[in-house]
């Protein structure tokens, strides 16, 4: 972490600079000063960004950047390629999906009343003739509205029970699509999950949901709380490398 000189000047306002870098280091960032008391580097999605106090100067954060740069660099590759392995979907007739290990097969058709029923491996999909929607725009937005659903009747089923089987009670259930995090618990009982997991195997759902519930025991990740999660799930860490390592495949 970089030592900055003191100032005595107050500044409230966010303020944002873009540093063209390309020549000397391979990569531009974004300097964003703000009331903050101390610095850190984000990249996602190959961009960088330095987040510092107002106090830190232009120079002393282009050094720590400089310093830094082999690291960055590293980072920005890494990212880079898994950008590439992300699939691009289609939203047209006979485009595949992944549903709970599975495969999909989107078949549509038009009709009075938008719907999505799935019928064996098939999702028939019928554009509504009254919506002025593009008939990608109503395959895309039926299809979300479809995941959903089945997130919220499976991650239920399967949430209820294992908190049943931990004694506890999972007081409610909601989704969200989140960039960072797959699940979240909250010491009420709340549990949201990311419901682009229903495009991971099974064994991967269960994981997550099972990951969640523990967390209404153990507040944290300490040594009983894996413990507890191994109880229930011994080959969890198979479920969790999968996840870590093909969670940014899941895309809609």
């Amino acid at each position: 972490m970089p030592i900055f000189s003191a100032r005595t000047k107050r500044h409230t306002q966010t303020r944002i600079i873009p540093i063209n870098a390309a020549e000397d280091l391979g990569f531009d960032y974004v300097i964003r000063l703000s009331s903050r008391k101390s610095a850190s580097i984000e990249i996602r999605a190959t961009e960088v960004r330095v987040s510092a106090p107002h106090r830190a100067t232009q120079r002393e954060l282009k050094r720590w950047v400089s310093e830094k740069a082999p690291w960055i660099r590293s980072k920005l590759t890494e990212q880079q390629s898994r950008l590439e392995q992300i699939p691009k979907r289609l939203f047209e007739q006979d485009a595949q999906w992944p549903f709970m290990g599975g495969t999909i097969t989107l078949s549509l058709e038009k009709g009075h009343k938008a719907s999505a029923v799935l019928s064996d491996t098939s999702l028939l999909i019928t554009h509504s003739s009254r919506s002025q929607k593009s008939p990608q725009e109503q395959t895309k937005t039926l299809l979300k509205n479809w995941y959903q659903e089945q997130a919220m009747e499976i991650l239920s089923r399967k949430a209820h029970g294992i908190g049943e089987q931990l004694q506890t009670q999972v007081r409610s259930i909601k989704l969200r699509r989140t960039k960072s995090k797959w699940g979240h618990c909250t010491i009420q009982g709340d549990l949201q999950f990311n419901w682009l997991i229903m495009q991971a195997p099974e064994t991967v759902i269960d994981y997550l949901v099972i990951h969640e519930c523990c967390h209404l025991i153990h507040h944290n990740h300490s040594r009983q709380y894996w413990q507890l999660v191994e109880s229930i799930y011994p080959d969890y860490r198979t479920a969790k490398r999968w996840l870590s390592d093909h969670g940014h495949q899941l895309v809609l």
